[in-house]
């Protein structure tokens, strides 16, 4: 009796894989054959799976905003502070880049490769999820301000700018010097918001 395979299973194994050639070679060094052959399946098998690279590359990016933002959801329905929540959500993104170190490598390599072709950032699920984060900490600041746990003082449309250049200060501390550290960032974060506390 023959085995049966798990799709899904099998997808993410190739999606995980994919990211450990995309870290080593980056995403113009690795070719649809590397894919099959470090999941040592077939050319044809593969293409069951994924049409092309960036369908895989595409499917990596989408699998991190879905466990991300159902994280988020988590948070924001939770019965806390919004100065709670908006810390929270800060140390979800960061938790994320950390947990996912190679593939922030192989991101950063593919837009800058984008940049030095000319090409535009495609509108990915990376874009979307961005406006999505800031729109939400955007949000969480004005929440807190209302509550009086932020001062009234406090700009959140400067504030939600300086929290989203932390994640992109510890992004590039990541593919930089590849020792950068999450509790860092968290000491950071918290300077941050213990600032603006009423």
């Amino acid at each position: 009796m023959a085995r049966k395979i798990d799709h899904k299973t099998r997808k993410s194994e190739i999606v995980a894989a994919s990211i450990k050639l995309f870290a080593v070679h980056g995403y113009s060094g690795v070719s649809y054959g590397m894919i099959a052959e470090a999941c040592k399946i077939s050319r044809t098998l593969l293409y069951t799976y994924f049409k092309d690279k960036r369908a895989i590359f595409n499917e990596a990016i989408a699998g991190v905003t879905r466990r991300v933002a159902a994280k988020y959801h988590e948070v924001i329905h939770s019965r806390h502070s919004a100065d709670a929540k908006l810390r929270q959500i800060c140390i979800t993104v960061f938790a994320m880049l950390f947990d996912n170190r190679d593939f922030v490598c192989v991101i950063s390599d593919y837009l800058a490769e984008l940049r030095r072709q000319g090409t535009p950032v495609p509108q990915t699920h990376i874009i979307r999820h961005t406006f999505g984060l800031r729109r939400i900490i955007h949000s969480l600041i004005i929440e807190a301000i209302r509550n009086g746990e932020y001062r009234p003082d406090v700009d959140p449309d400067r504030l939600t700018t300086v929290l989203y250049s932390q994640f992109e200060a510890a992004a590039l501390r990541i593919v930089i010097t590849g020792n950068a550290e999450l509790s860092e960032s968290i000491d950071q974060l918290d300077g941050i918001i213990f600032s603006l506390r009423a």
